[in-house]
């Protein structure tokens, strides 16, 4: 297909997102909504404002070899992300019409039982500050292990690589601190209990040594999402989009961390490069890359499969081994899994390399009928008289169950985050029953 097509459709695909943006949006009195963010942040900038730096020559500096046959990949590949995009559409689409078809009747008390668990677990301080000291104990064995072998440093992802009998417990160790201290901001602005504040801010600086961005990420962006939905009006796009511009330098930054490069100097010299043509925003590259070196046999849910064996150490199953999909993103692309973690085919990839375009075409529908879902839920406790961050971030968690079905490698996530709902149940019980007086018990 000719660029001067493909780039007619881009830009069309971009104004129906302006226009949705503008009609259901802005005219409504908001700034900022869950839905047009997950839209943006999942399709719109990783692919259709990516598409020129995708397509430009100085991708050559990091495909070296490959890059012309990623070049001759990326219209299909394109058209692959697009064919996604559309049916996140229509996935929200379906839900706002209420079609005749049961969806909401037969899908409702299943969506709303990961927010009455996520309920459970922010309204009782005593066993968020529990869990608060078991993530802290947790970060501290694995960083201690992490230290004395390694020194001080910033990418224990790579140590983990090199020893993959302690990547399961830094795994359970990250997921559970990101969880444990969102829970912890989300009470601290509705209670303003400093010492949940500062519980967010230890998680977070143990974080930074685990030398994953996406991770300390994680704990902030869906409540900062939520906040400037509730600010409505009282915050500008300049502030937002400033806001944006600030989060991107940041996680850049903490990429040259990483890589032992402390220098802002340096960092603001390559940092447009990094934004365009790094491996932050890559997904629409990434994507190319690992079609452009693939046997087109479609995995026919392996990567799936071995998601679903998460809780299996990679060096325990010769399996997961390979077919997690960072392996086999790295594997086809030609990489050492060893010490690469793989290549990001973006949040339509998997589905397409697993099961065509009917892969793309489920991963699209699921994701905008619970994003849509989600952002009715998120405006009805930021509006009411008495507005509630924790109902409406207890309202996104089934938003990030969905990601981490549709992505497999958010299965230990998910994992996780059950073990963290039913052990904070039997906290809560354990609890309830020490709080029970002697005088409030019946006389006998």
């Amino acid at each position: 297909m000719p660029w001067s097509v493909l780039y007619a459709l881009d830009a069309f695909s971009i104004l129906i997102f302006a226009f949705s943006y503008w009609m259901s949006c802005y005219r409504r009195g908001y700034r900022i909504d869950f839905w047009h963010v997950n839209l943006f942040l999942l399709c719109v900038f990783p692919n259709m404002f990516m598409l020129p730096f995708a397509h430009s020559d100085l991708n050559g500096v990091i495909l070296g070899r490959d890059f012309a046959g990623v070049m001759s990949a990326l219209p299909f590949i394109y058209l692959v992300t697009l064919a996604g995009y559309f049916s996140m559409l229509a996935g929200g689409g379906l839900w706002r019409l209420r079609l005749g078809i049961g969806i909401r009747s037969s899908v409702m008390p299943v969506l709303r039982f990961p927010y009455r668990l996520s309920m459970m677990m922010m309204e009782s301080r005593k066993v968020l500050l529990f869990q608060v000291g078991l993530c802290l104990l947790l970060q501290a064995l694995v960083l201690t292990i992490y230290f004395l072998h390694q020194g001080i440093g910033f990418d224990l992802r790579a140590y983990t690589f090199a020893n993959p009998a302690l990547r399961p417990v830094a795994l359970l160790a990250s997921n559970y601190s990101i969880t444990i201290a969102s829970y912890c901001l989300a009470r601290y602005i509705d209670k303003k209990e400093r010492l949940l504040l500062a519980c967010t801010i230890f998680l977070t600086l143990g974080l930074v040594f685990f030398g994953s961005r996406s991770n300390i990420v994680q704990i902030y962006v869906t409540i900062l999402i939520c906040y400037m939905v509730k600010l409505r009006t009282r915050v500008s796009l300049l502030r937002i989009f400033s806001l944006g511009l600030g989060s991107i330098a940041f996680i850049l930054y903490l990429g040259n961390v990483r890589a032992g490069q402390y220098s802002l100097l340096v960092f603001a010299a390559g940092a447009v490069f990094l934004i365009f043509f790094g491996n932050t925003f890559s997904d629409l590259r990434d994507f190319a890359w690992v079609y452009s070196t693939w046997n087109h046999n479609f995995w026919a849910g392996k990567t799936y499969l071995a998601g679903v064996m998460a809780f299996v150490p990679r060096f325990l199953s010769d399996f997961r081994d390979t077919w997690s999909i960072g392996v086999a993103t790295a594997t086809t692309a030609g990489f050492d899994p060893a010490v690469h973690p793989g290549l990001r085919p973006g949040i339509f990839g998997e589905g397409y390399f697993n099961f065509g375009f009917a892969g793309v075409v489920v991963v699209g529908l699921m994701l905008g009928i619970v994003a849509r879902r989600v952002d009715t839920d998120v405006k009805r406790a930021l509006a009411s008289d008495r507005p509630s961050m924790m109902e409406a971030y207890a309202s996104t968690t089934l938003a990030g169950i969905v990601s981490s079905v549709v992505l497999s490698v958010g299965f230990s996530g998910l994992y996780v985050l059950v073990v963290i709902l039913l052990f904070s149940w039997v906290c809560l019980g354990v609890v309830r029953l020490i709080e029970v007086s002697p005088s409030a018990l019946p006389m006998q």
